[in-house]
C-alpha cells in the first residue's frame, strides 16, 4: 500500500506541511505499515499544461498521459497509481497556489477525456484530500465566494481520480514569526496569535481525521 502527500506549499515546515503530516499520521494509525511518498513541489522543476493535446490523439503514443518529460513527468501516473493522494497547498487570491495548480493541469487535462461525459481515463479510483491553508479569516472567504473557486477544480479532481475529493481547510493562519518586521497594518499581531493558537491544532486535528476517514474507506480494499 502506498500514499502520496504532495507540499504545495514553498515552506516546508509551516502550516500547509503541517496539516499533510497530520493526515499522513491519521492514515497511519489505521495502516501503519503504509509507504509514504512525500514530494514538496517548490523543490521541482516543470511548468504548467502546455496544450500540446498529445493526450488526446488518437492512437497516439501518449494518449491518456502527459509526455512533457520534466520532474512530474513520473510522478504523474504515480499519482493515479496510489491507494490515496493528499494535496497541501495556500490560497492566494481565493485560488490553490500556483505550483500546485500547475501539477493539476498537467494530471488532471491527460487523464480527462474529450468522449461525450469527459470520462475518467485513469486505471482505478484513487481518494484525494485537498488541504487548504490561507491568511483570509473564513468569514471573508465566505463573502469573497473562495468555495466556488475549490468547488470548480475538485469537481475536475473528482472526476479524473474517479473518487469524490475531500477538502480540508485551515483559516485566517499565522504567517510570520516576527509580525513587527512586516507592514500589516491589515492585521492585529495579537489576534492573530490568539486564533492560531486556539483554533490551528483544532484544524490539525480535522486534517488527522481527514487522513483516518480515507484509511478506514479505501474504494479498493
Amino acid at each position: 500500500m502506498k500514499i502520496i502527500a504532495i507540499n504545495g506549499s514553498p515552506r516546508k515546515d509551516c502550516n500547509s506541511a503541517k496539516m499533510l503530516q497530520k493526515w499522513v499520521e491519521g492514515f497511519k494509525y489505521i495502516f501503519p505499515e503504509v509507504e509514504v511518498k512525500w514530494v514538496d513541489l517548490y523543490s521541482l522543476t516543470y511548468t504548467g499544461c502546455r496544450s500540446c493535446f498529445s493526450c488526446k490523439r488518437k492512437n497516439g503514443k501518449f494518449y491518456g498521459q502527459c509526455p512533457i518529460k520534466d520532474d512530474i513527468h513520473d510522478l504523474i501516473p504515480e499519482v493515479y497509481d496510489a491507494d490515496a493522494v493528499a494535496f497541501a497547498c495556500p490560497i492566494y487570491f481565493g485560488e490553490l497556489g500556483a505550483y500546485t495548480r500547475c501539477f493539476l493541469e498537467r494530471a488532471l487535462f491527460c487523464k480527462t477525456s474529450y468522449r461525450l461525459h469527459h470520462d475518467s481515463l485513469a486505471p482505478k479510483p484513487v481518494p484525494v484530500t485537498m488541504i487548504y491553508s490561507m491568511n483570509c479569516p473564513k468569514d471573508m472567504a465566505s463573502e469573497l465566494h473562495y468555495e466556488q473557486h475549490w468547488n470548480d477544480i475538485e469537481a475536475y479532481i473528482s472526476n479524473a481520480f474517479r473518487y469524490p475529493s475531500k477538502r480540508v481547510c485551515a483559516y485566517n493562519t499565522y504567517q510570520f514569526r516576527n509580525y513587527a518586521d512586516y507592514e500589516m497594518e491589515m492585521f492585529n499581531e495579537e489576534e492573530k496569535r490568539h486564533y492560531r493558537d486556539e483554533h490551528f491544532p483544532i484544524d490539525e486535528k480535522t486534517a488527522y481525521y481527514a487522513g483516518m476517514d480515507t484509511a478506514e474507506n479505501l474504494p479498493n480494499t
